[in-house]
């Protein structure tokens, strides 16, 4: 076991970039509106995370290579006062964003205090233990749905704190599945890059795919012509929609399990995307997606339509 302390990462500008995509996109002024605030509120939580100290399970690279991600057996971490902090910050970023939950969520602020430890929410979403989240409902008195989301949202920074020093540990073992190799949850978009690997089982004409998790950002290396969700590899199911004035994003869409994930393919682009906020600038491929009866392999704010 290692406990571990890391180095502050250096990120770009979250407000900045969401600006800039604001101006680049704007018919998506109501996206921006809505979640810009929780984006940005995340990016604080994380900062403010730099000295919680966790404790990472040991990794065994045979059960890891057969598709066992690297924290799915960590037992619930010691989240200390950080996490009634950040339940604060991420209830104020929803309400901000979402007017319409405004009372909703004062009252789950205020019914919060109530209870002996705000850190059993925590573990209960962590443990997914439907049966203590539905008791936290009960004895709180506060919309079950909305409750979860901000509890979420507020674990979700814990998430992104491990993931710098779990990559570390993972780095020279092999993955080749479409989830997360460290918390196992599916991505939110998909980067095309230019390739520069000989790997036989990754590598592509059409460059590499690289998957950011919708949950710790993390981001891995993916076969290109397989589906990440089923791993169908029929190439006649594997298919992509894209629009005239913007051929740089797609969505790409598998006809054998009916799910989509967002690409940018950034190979020809001066400047490459901040996956933890280029998601909200295609959310029109989400729409088009789900019009056409697709499903998001990630569950995310702004594609729950």
């Amino acid at each position: 076991m290692k406990k571990v302390k890391p180095l502050s990462k250096n990120k770009r500008d979250v407000q900045a970039g969401l600006l800039a995509l604001r101006k680049k996109m704007p018919a998506l002024e109501n996206i921006f509106d809505a979640f810009g605030p929780l984006v940005q509120a995340q990016e604080k939580a994380v900062i403010s995370l730099e000295d919680w100290k966790f404790t990472l399970p040991a990794a065994y690279a045979p059960r890891f290579e057969q598709g066992v991600p690297f924290l799915s057996d960590m037992e619930f971490p010691e989240l200390g006062e950080y996490y009634s902090e950040i339940f604060s910050l991420m209830a104020s970023a929803i309400a901000e964003g979402m007017p319409a939950l405004t009372d909703i969520v004062g009252k789950i602020t205020k019914s919060i205090q109530n209870i002996d430890n705000i850190n059993d929410l925590a573990k209960a979403i962590w443990d997914e233990d439907s049966n203590g989240l539905v008791q936290l409902v009960k004895d709180l008195d506060v919309d079950q749905d909305t409750l979860v989301f901000i509890g979420t949202m507020s674990l979700k920074p814990f998430m992104v704190r491990m993931e710098a020093d779990a990559a570390k540990v993972i780095e020279t073992m092999l993955w080749l599945k479409g989830y997360c190799p460290i918390c196992g949850t599916f991505p939110d978009i998909s980067l095309l890059r230019k390739s520069g690997d000989d790997n036989a089982y990754l590598k592509s004409h059409g460059g590499q795919r690289w998957m950011h998790c919708s949950c710790c950002g993390h981001e891995w290396r993916f076969k290109r012509n397989m589906c990440p969700w089923c791993e169908s590899e029929d190439y006649k199911k594997l298919r992509y929609l894209q629009s005239e004035e913007r051929q740089t994003e797609r969505v790409d869409v598998c006809d054998t399990c009916k799910h989509y994930f967002v690409t940018i393919d950034t190979r020809e682009l001066t400047e490459a995307p901040d996956p933890r906020i280029a998601p909200l600038g295609l959310v029109h491929l989400d729409i088009r997606a789900q019009e056409k009866k697709y499903k998001p392999m990630a569950e995310t704010p702004w594609n729950i339509f």
